[in-house]
């Protein structure tokens, strides 16, 4: 007699992490490769959401999928435009000195782990941690007020960590549809200049927070 209990489960590629089961117990070196695209928008926070705004960013991604975990490689970029096209140092005098900013605009390089858990036939929730560079590329022009211009160009690089949880779901044996939300921490380190005042190492740490909806193809 058949029964709604007797009908198979559909077996959604993306979600066997490997070697076809939940378990990563097997030992057994399988995996799912698949490849993604990703949008969304990067909200800087701290001293550098004092100055620019949030920003779309966009990335593409190899991922492995192997056991319980998944594996990334990621190239991804995003640029803040500045709040304002000018801040006056005093009012909106701009014969008490002025700053122009351009856009600040990153280049990510960076790979990632995430463990997932399943939470049902064909949805998983993960969670983990990207880690990698930033390579950054920043301008602005300032006035002193007493007829002083100088014009900066700024090209650096900047480590960069960032946990990141997320949920994802097949809408198809090969394509899944994600939801991911990271914490961003770009940081970059000064040896200063050496005299009485400045003897030391100084670290900036720039912070964002991101939102993307990622589309997978696996194979």
């Amino acid at each position: 007699m058949y029964s709604a209990t007797d009908a198979p489960k559909r077996n959604y590629q993306g979600l066997t992490y490997g070697d076809g089961n939940s378990s990563s117990s097997s030992g057994e070196f399988g995996g799912t490769w698949a490849i993604s695209l990703s949008g969304g928008y990067d909200v800087p926070t701290g001293n550098l959401g004092t100055t620019f705004k949030a920003a779309p960013t966009f990335s593409f991604s190899v991922l492995r999928n192997y056991g319980d975990f998944t594996f990334n490689t990621t190239i991804g970029y995003v640029s803040y435009k500045p709040k304002m096209d000018t801040f006056y140092f005093y009012g909106n005098d701009p014969t008490q000195g002025y700053v122009q900013y351009g856009n600040f605009s990153s280049l990510e390089i960076y790979a990632g782990a995430a463990y997932n858990v399943q939470v049902a036939d064909n949805a998983k929730i993960y969670f983990g941690a990207n880690i990698g560079t930033y390579y950054s590329f920043f301008s602005y022009t300032s006035n002193d007020g007493m007829g002083d211009i100088s014009t900066s160009n700024t090209t650096e690089s900047q480590s960069y960590i960032a946990p990141k949880i997320g949920v994802d779901f097949m809408v198809s044996d090969n394509l899944s549809l994600g939801v991911e939300a990271k914490y961003n921490f770009m940081m970059s380190s000064d040896s200063g200049t050496g005299d009485a005042y400045d003897s030391g190492y100084s670290t900036t740490v720039n912070k964002s927070f991101s939102g993307n909806v990622a589309l997978t193809y696996h194979f």
